[in-house]
């Protein structure tokens, strides 16, 4: 997948963007996945008796409610009853990375011995696209929870079936100084097939409505087979794609005068013989203890990154709803800005790994990554130590002050909805913020009588306001209104700043987050040697699949006991400086220049 020009050695971009669809194809499939299987989930589980009987069980188990709770967790059905369902969803939603970590080094080894007319990978390909591209087209058809998980436990297995062989064939097509620039091309390609399954459900809904002569819908169930056969007819295209423009070279190890005879044992005793060398062959590509150590630091690397990086993308939208006071949809933009830039940023980072080398790049992009980190939190720190706030005291008044927040959302629901009816209600009431003079008022119906006994409960005691803005911020009046504005100008005016804040320090932790992950697969292929490329590729994904599975519950105990999910801030800089730290053992996986290799075979 190179061209050479004199001495000078050029990726194929057409190729490798060729190769790319079968990544785009796994992308895709992941993008609808995680979004949309939650919600069958949550259907399907919610209707069980079995979840039902557990939840009854279970209830009143404080570490269980603790912790179900910093995972963002509901711990109440909308009966108001404490239930599992949360806690089993996310349960299942680890299955693909645990079949990830148990099968995909074991069918990346098993494609490196692959010998067929079709190439070492291509037949893994052949065999799972279509078979995970039928599977998950099913899922939203199952009608029962038994049949549900079959569904979706075979989809996984499969999916674990190809996963390392597709992302392997780049790296076999591809000589060993362009693989960074080629990661790039395949990451982009991923990222291209993410962007269709992120805005496959607005696209087929909008058809839908259309269709159906709606304007509105109400079950939002009815698209999703939809838009699960999107996923799986791009999955079966990019499979198309690939094994008819990117060609392997047959991989069998039989000579053409022994494929020729005609004498069947003599045919079965070379096959034999051939493996039996084959096999001797390998024992021989032991690697030596030097690189053991840099493969074993570049993987434990690898699990700190992805520890880091998947905490902020799990949690993120609860650290913009407790933090930034945005909503899921603006958070899901924030998030959307940092996928862009690491898309745009993914050639460049392929070229800077060629040109200073990938271990540089990594720990260049490791560091700005820190630096972003360390630059929100920093800054985050000053404005509360300029007002004389400790971090509890900050998370104190930030939870009060959301609660209020929340409360009074609710409230101007209620005077719309007297409005609406024809009642009197000063709509603007929430501006002078004298909250004690508006429930003192004789005329209110009946949902807002129920919500003036809700606020008069212990959990929202008016008066703890005075308390908070007295203990915390040294305020000596009473008076609920002033209390209520010290405690909005304290809050308001930093999450006014870190708002702003939040958009350049996502745009530097894409563009570093893609100066990282292009050159790290292509660092682990290359100590492994051509011949292991997809036992390899098994276990770079082990290592981060690993990861994946371990951070949100290990991220869930430390915010548990943090109390606040602005700990992200500074959970993600740890992990990330673990990794930096183990990446500085490592010292082999540069690629060696193609002009060296072709000398040494000459």
């Amino acid at each position: 997948m190179a061209k050479t020009t004199g001495a000078t050695e050029k990726l194929n971009y057409k190729k490798t963007i060729l190769t790319g669809f079968g990544f785009m194809a796994t992308s895709i499939a992941w993008a609808i996945y995680d979004p949309y299987i939650t919600k069958i989930l949550n259907k399907f589980l919610t209707d069980s008796s079995v979840i039902a009987r557990w939840s009854e069980k279970l209830q009143g188990v404080s570490f269980l409610e603790n912790f179900m709770a910093s995972q963002g967790e509901s711990t109440l059905s909308a009966a108001g009853k404490f239930t599992l369902v949360p806690l089993f969803i996310g349960i299942i939603m680890t299955f693909d990375n645990i079949f990830g970590v148990i099968f995909q080094p074991t069918f990346g080894k098993l494609s490196d011995r692959c010998h067929s007319r079709l190439g070492k990978r291509r037949p893994f390909i052949l065999i799972g696209a279509p078979i995970s591209a039928i599977l998950f087209a099913l899922i939203p058809w199952m009608d029962t929870l038994p049949a549900l998980m079959l569904c979706i436990i075979l989809f996984v297995f499969v999916m674990s079936l190809w996963r390392a062989p597709v992302v392997a064939l780049m790296p076999d097509l591809t000589p060993p100084a362009l693989r960074s620039e080629g990661n790039a091309v395949i990451n982009l390609m991923g990222g291209l097939g993410g962007g269709l399954g992120m805005v496959a459900g607005t696209i087929i809904t909008a058809v839908y409505i259309k269709l159906a002569g709606i304007e509105k819908l109400q079950d939002e169930f009815k698209t999703f087979p939809y838009v699960f056969l999107i996923g799986a007819i791009v999955m079966v295209l990019g499979m198309l794609v690939l094994m008819l423009f990117v060609k392997e070279k047959d991989s069998r190890l039989l000579s053409a005068e022994t494929l020729r005879s005609r004498d069947e044992a003599a045919h079965r005793a070379a096959e034999k013989a051939a493996k039996a060398q084959e096999k001797a062959a390998r024992k021989t590509q032991k690697l030596s203890k030097a690189e053991r150590v840099s493969l074993v630091m570049m993987l434990v690397s690898l699990f700190f990154l992805f520890c880091g990086s998947n905490a902020i993308t799990t949690f993120f939208a609860l650290f913009a709803d407790e933090i930034l006071h945005m909503t899921t949809a603006q958070a899901t933009m924030l998030m959307l800005i940092f996928a862009v830039c690491s898309m745009l940023s993914a050639i460049p980072s392929g070229a800077l790994g060629k040109r200073l080398g990938r271990r540089k790049t990594i720990i260049i992009g490791l560091a700005i990554f820190l630096a972003a980190f360390l630059l929100f939190f920093g800054v985050f720190v000053g404005l509360s130590g300029s007002k004389g706030l400790s971090m509890k005291d900050y998370t104190t008044l930030n939870h009060a002050y959301s609660e209020l927040e929340a409360r009074v959302a609710e409230e101007n629901l209620i005077i719309q909805q007297k409005i609406d009816i024809g009642e009197a209600a000063d709509a603007d009431l929430f501006a002078t913020a004298e909250f004690a003079d508006y429930l003192g008022q004789d005329q209110f119906s009946e949902k807002y009588a129920a919500f003036e006994q809700q606020l008069n409960t212990e959990q929202f005691d008016l008066n703890r306001y005075n308390t908070l803005a007295r203990d915390i911020l040294g305020l000596q009046g009473t008076d609920l209104g002033e209390s209520l504005g010290a405690i909005e100008e304290t809050i308001g005016g930093t999450v006014s700043l870190l708002k702003a804040l939040i958009y350049p320090v996502l745009v530097l932790a894409g563009a570093a987050y893609m100066m990282i992950t292009v050159n790290t697969l292509p660092l682990v292929l290359e100590i492994g040697g051509i011949e292991k490329v997809g036992t390899f590729t098994g276990y770079y994904y082990t290592a981060t699949f690993s990861a994946q599975i371990a951070s949100p519950i290990v991220y869930g105990i430390f915010r548990m006991f943090s109390g606040t999910y602005l700990s992200l801030f500074y959970y993600s800089p740890i992990a990330c400086a673990l990794a930096l730290a183990f990446i500085l053992f490592v010292r082999h996986g540069e690629a060696i220049p193609q002009q060296i290799l072709k000398a040494a075979e000459e």
